[in-house]
Order: C-alpha cells, then sequence, then structure tokens
C-alpha cells in the first residue's frame, strides 16, 4: 500500500510542476468560466477560458478537459498562435495521462515538445517534458522518465530557478527508487528537500518528507524513522491547509504506527483521514482506508467491526475495479471467516481475492505489454522522427550551400564583368591613347609638311624674282615654268601624304561620312578631315594654299550639306563623334 501512496506521491509531485490542480472540481469557479466562454468573442480570451476549464475538470472529468484543451488547439493553430498552441498541447496531454490514454498523452506532447523546440520556448520545452516523463513513469519506462528529468533539471540549473530544480531532483528520486536504486534514490530525495527547505517551499518539503518517509517505510522497513518523516510531512501540510494531502500523510501515520504496535495512535490517525477521504469523495483512498480499519479492528478481535469496514472496502473497490483495494479486502474477509469456522464464506472471498490477484496479474501482463508495444512504436516514431529531422537538417544544408554557391558564382560573374570592363576600359583608354598619339604625329607631320611647303613656296618666290630680272626670254620661260612646276608637285605631294597618314588613323572616318552624306565632294572630305583634328582656317590655308575667305565659304557649304547649318552645333565637335 505505500508503494501505491509512492506513486501516488510522484504525481502530485510532478503536477506542481506542471501546474495540475488534483482537488475537487470547483462548481462556481466551472459555472463562470463555462458563462465566460459563451461570452468570450476574441480568439486569445477563448483560448484563455479553455484551459483554464480543461485545468478545472482535470481531476473530475479527464476527457472533458481533454475536449476543452483540443478546441483551444484548434483555435490557436487557426490564428496561428503558437504558444498558445503548445501551452494547449500540453494540457491535452496531462489530460491524457489521466485517462490512461498514453499513445495520445505522448502524441500531444511530442507535438508540444517539436513546436516548442521550433519556437525556443525553454520553459514550455520543460513542461512537454515534464508530461513524457509522468507518461513513461505511469507505464515503468523509468529510464526514459529520468532522461526528461535530467534534461529539466539542466535546464532549470541554466536558468537558475530554484524552486523547479527542487522539483526535479524529486522526481529523478522517484524514479531511481523505482528502478530499485534506493541510496541513488534517497540522495536526489534529502536534496529536493534541502532546497524546499532553503526556499520556503511547504509544498515541496511536504512531498519530499512522505516520499522519504515511504521509501525508509517500504524498502528499509525502518517504520520509526518513516514514522518520524511522515509527521514532518503532516506538520508542515497544516500550512497549505491541503486536505487531501493531510488525509495522506494521516493514513500513513497510522500505518507506521500499526507497524510499531501502537494501536492506540493507530486509530486516531485511521479515523482522521478516513474521515477527510469520505468528505472529498476520493474512493480509491476512502476504500484503502477502510480496509486498514478492518485489519485494525481484526488485530483486536472486534470481528463485528472489522467485517464492516472490510465489506466497505470490497463494495467500493468493486464498483471500481480497485483490483489491489479488492485483494486486500477480500484477503481481510477470507482472513476474517476463517478464523469464525465460517468456511463457506471464507471460500467465497478466496475466490474474490484469486480473482483480483489474477486480474492484477493480468493488468500487470497487459500494462507489460502495453509497455513494450509503447516502447517499441515511441522508438519507431523516435526514429522516423529522427530521420525527418536529419532530412529537414540535410534540407538546410543543401539551402545554406546553394545559397553560398549561388553567392560565389553571382561573386565570380561580378568580378569577371568586372575584370572584363577593366579591360575593355585600358583597352580603350590604350586606343585613345593610341589615337591621341597617331593625331599628334599626324599633327607634326602635317607641321613639317607645311614647313617644308612654306620652304618651296619661298623657293618659288625667289624664282620669280630671279624671273624679272632675267635678261633673256628664254630663261624667264625657263624659271616660270619651274616656279609653277615646284608650287603644284608640292601642294599634290603635301595633299596626298595628308591623306595617306589620316586614313592610317581614321580608317572608317571616310565612310562613315560618305554612308551618311554620300553628296560630299573629295575637297569637302578633306576640309572634313581638317576639322577632325581641329585645325583652325588659317593652318588649313597655310597647308593648302586656299585663302581663309574661300575657307569659310567652304565651311559654311558643309555645314548645309552636314544638315547644320541652322543650329548651333560646332563642326568640329560633329565630326569628332562620326
Amino acid at each position: 500500500m505505500i508503494k501505491d501512496v509512492l506513486r501516488w506521491m510522484f504525481v502530485l509531485l510532478i503536477s506542481a510542476f506542471l501546474n495540475i490542480d488534483i482537488v475537487a472540481q470547483n462548481t462556481s469557479a466551472f459555472d463562470s468560466l463555462t458563462k465566460k466562454l459563451i461570452d468570450s468573442k476574441e480568439p486569445n480570451e477563448r483560448i484563455e477560458t479553455l484551459l483554464a476549464l480543461s485545468e478545472e475538470v482535470i481531476g473530475t472529468d479527464p476527457q472533458q478537459g481533454a475536449k476543452y484543451a483540443e478546441e483551444a488547439t484548434n483555435i490557436a493553430n487557426l490564428q496561428n498562435y503558437k504558444k498558445a498552441a503548445i501551452q494547449s498541447l500540453i494540457q491535452k496531454g496531462r489530460c491524457y495521462i489521466r485517462t490512461s490514454d498514453y499513445s495520445k498523452a505522448i502524441e500531444s506532447a511530442e507535438k508540444a515538445l517539436e513546436l516548442a523546440e521550433d519556437q525556443k520556448m525553454g520553459n514550455e520545452i520543460a513542461r512537454a517534458k515534464g508530461v513524457l516523463s509522468v507518461i513513461f513513469f505511469e507505464i515503468g519506462d523509468f529510464g526514459r522518465s529520468a532522461k526528461y528529468d535530467f534534461e529539466n533539471l539542466k535546464y532549470f540549473e541554466q536558468i537558475n530557478d530554484q524552486a523547479q530544480i527542487g522539483l526535479v531532483l524529486g522526481n529523478i528520486g522517484t524514479d531511481f527508487i523505482n528502478q530499485n536504486n534506493y541510496n541513488k534514490g534517497m540522495e536526489f530525495l534529502k536534496k529536493s528537500l534541502d532546497i524546499a527547505i532553503k526556499y520556503g517551499d511547504y509544498e515541496g518539503i511536504a512531498y519530499q518528507n512522505n516520499n522519504i518517509a515511504s521509501v525508509y517505510f517500504e524498502y528499509y522497513q525502518d517504520y520509526k524513522t518513516a514514522l518520524n518523516y511522515y509527521k514532518e510531512a503532516l506538520r508542515v501540510n497544516n500550512r497549505l491547509d491541503d486536505k487531501q494531502q493531510r488525509g495522506i500523510y494521516l493514513m500513513n501515520i497510522g500505518i507506521s504506527f500499526s507497524k510499531l504496535n501502537q494501536n492506540d495512535s493507530t486509530l486516531e490517525y485511521y479515523i482522521e483521514s478516513n474521515d477527510i477521504f469520505r468528505y472529498l469523495k476520493n474512493q480509491f483512498l476512502y476504500s484503502e482506508c477502510q480496509s486498514h480499519l478492518g485489519e485494525y479492528y481484526f488485530s483486536l478481535r472486534d470481528i463485528n467491526t472489522s467485517l464492516l469496514h472490510a465489506d466497505t472496502a470490497l463494495k467500493i473497490s468493486q464498483a471500481n475495479n480497485f483490483f489491489e483495494n479488492m485483494k486486500s479486502s477480500a484477503g481481510l474477509l477470507h482472513k476474517i471467516y476463517l478464523s469464525i469456522k465460517d468456511t463457506i464464506n471464507a471460500y467465497k472471498y478466496a475466490i474474490i481475492e484469486d480473482y483480483a490477484e489474477d486480474s492484477l496479474f493480468v493488468q500487470q501482463n497487459n500494462k507489460d505489454v502495453f509497455k513494450l508495444e509503447f516502447q517499441y512504436n515511441y522508438e519507431k516514431l523516435d526514429k522516423e522522427r529522427q530521420i525527418a529531422r536529419q532530412k529537414k537538417d540535410n534540407m538546410m544544408t543543401l539551402a545554406i550551400l546553394t545559397l553560398i554557391s549561388s553567392l560565389i558564382i553571382i561573386l565570380l560573374i561580378f568580378s569577371r564583368h568586372r575584370i572584363k570592363a577593366k579591360k575593355v576600359a585600358l583597352e580603350k583608354q590604350s586606343i585613345e591613347k593610341e589615337l591621341d598619339f597617331k593625331n599628334k604625329e599626324l599633327t607634326i607631320n602635317l607641321m613639317s609638311l607645311m614647313k617644308k611647303n612654306e620652304m618651296l613656296a619661298d623657293i618659288s618666290t625667289n624664282l620669280i624674282e630671279i624671273e624679272k630680272g632675267a635678261k633673256t626670254a628664254e630663261t624667264k620661260m625657263a624659271l616660270s615654268v619651274i616656279s609653277k612646276k615646284i608650287r603644284h608637285s608640292s601642294d599634290d605631294k603635301i595633299l596626298k601624304e595628308f591623306s595617306t597618314r589620316f586614313q592610317e588613323v581614321h580608317s572608317g572616318f571616310y565612310g562613315a561620312l560618305l554612308q551618311k552624306y554620300p553628296d560630299l565632294t573629295q575637297n569637302e572630305l578633306k576640309l572634313c578631315a581638317f576639322l577632325r583634328l581641329n585645325m583652325s582656317s588659317k593652318d588649313i590655308s597655310e597647308l593648302t594654299g586656299q585663302s581663309i575667305f574661300a575657307l569659310e565659304n567652304a565651311r559654311y557649304r558643309l555645314r548645309k550639306k552636314l544638315g547644320i547649318s541652322n543650329s548651333n552645333i560646332n563642326l568640329v565637335t560633329f565630326l569628332s563623334q562620326i
């Protein structure tokens, strides 16, 4: 019986962390919340009210509590309220634990954990793991239960939440105890108690005193030490006004006194705890206490009173399928009737006792089968989840690598484009420099030709002067012919050489001009070339022998042919763009 109470206490301790209310439903609070739900319009308010309703009925009608939590989950998902969705899933998981539907409980808790981890919500992660710890504890997988408890311990140590550290240490202690590692379990329970005392956590102090007492009672059979811890749990609980816990502590103290053969004290504590459980309508604990009272009166040989309590315990147990209590109460009745030599009734209750024991065996086998099936499905689900997570991680890695590769390619393209642009700019600059150099070279050659032309002109002039002073007509004629030949040959040679050199520097200039303006004459083309070199009318006059007036007229006619006679466009600028 003490072992069952220790299990009960673990669920209570976990409930403290998960904010589970284990007292009976408050009718007025339920009615108020129901009205509030009807009046609620805003999604957030409806979710909050639904979760409050679920919390209100979780102890009395966990199936209805799960429905409220499910409705809250649906609203949260529609509104994309991540935190509310996680809280609703956690609440739903807790409700399914109460209905022993562990498959649905773990489904809800796992989903809550996945969402909480995605959103990096530390407290919600811890609460989801707390639910998973309870589930695995309930099905007897204490190793996996301890795994989640240790993960929560690490988290609460990181955020330095001492109250939660104390609670989790107590949970870990019960995990170890249920794995028959009593020394390790006691170590954690006492650490939890020390933290609860340090921070004035009366609920935690009471819980851990009771748990430590149960270990001394059940496993070490040190009833005196157990009694001291139970009494301390009761003393601290009196500050909390928690009736159900008071009933549990009183019953445990009564059992301890019974083991120590202190009958007066035993009865006192049994009666008070019995009255509390009857008032709270907790059928399980009430039937258990009735069975203990039956044992007490049987030890005093008060057969009638013993029969009354044993029969009450059996009827309650049969009505609720409390097979453990059914076995103990039927066994007591079997023992009572044997003592008064009523073999027929003794046999009748022996059959009930065997039935209860067989039911417990089947129940345990079913639980073991369920545990194996559950662990298989969970490990399968866990493996699928790991594969999905790995796939997700791989996709994320691939996306990152693709992004990095794209950036590298873009950078390479950009770099190549820059290099190419720079190369083009350099080539253009080189061409411009070369063109500039050739233009300068061409200008120098022109200047040289102009000087040469000037010298020839001087020679021609001198010959003309000599011609004037010649004495014979033949000499004058000869000098005149020579002078004209020098002038014409020098002009033709200069212009021909200029044309050749200009074509070398500006090879496409004449072609582009003729393509746009096919009516241009050779003289106009040459004038365009001179202007393309930014030569002044004076320079052109010296080079060609034309007068400046004639050149100005030629420029005017050229502007008309080029279609810019009525504009302010500079002729030299216009030609430099062709």
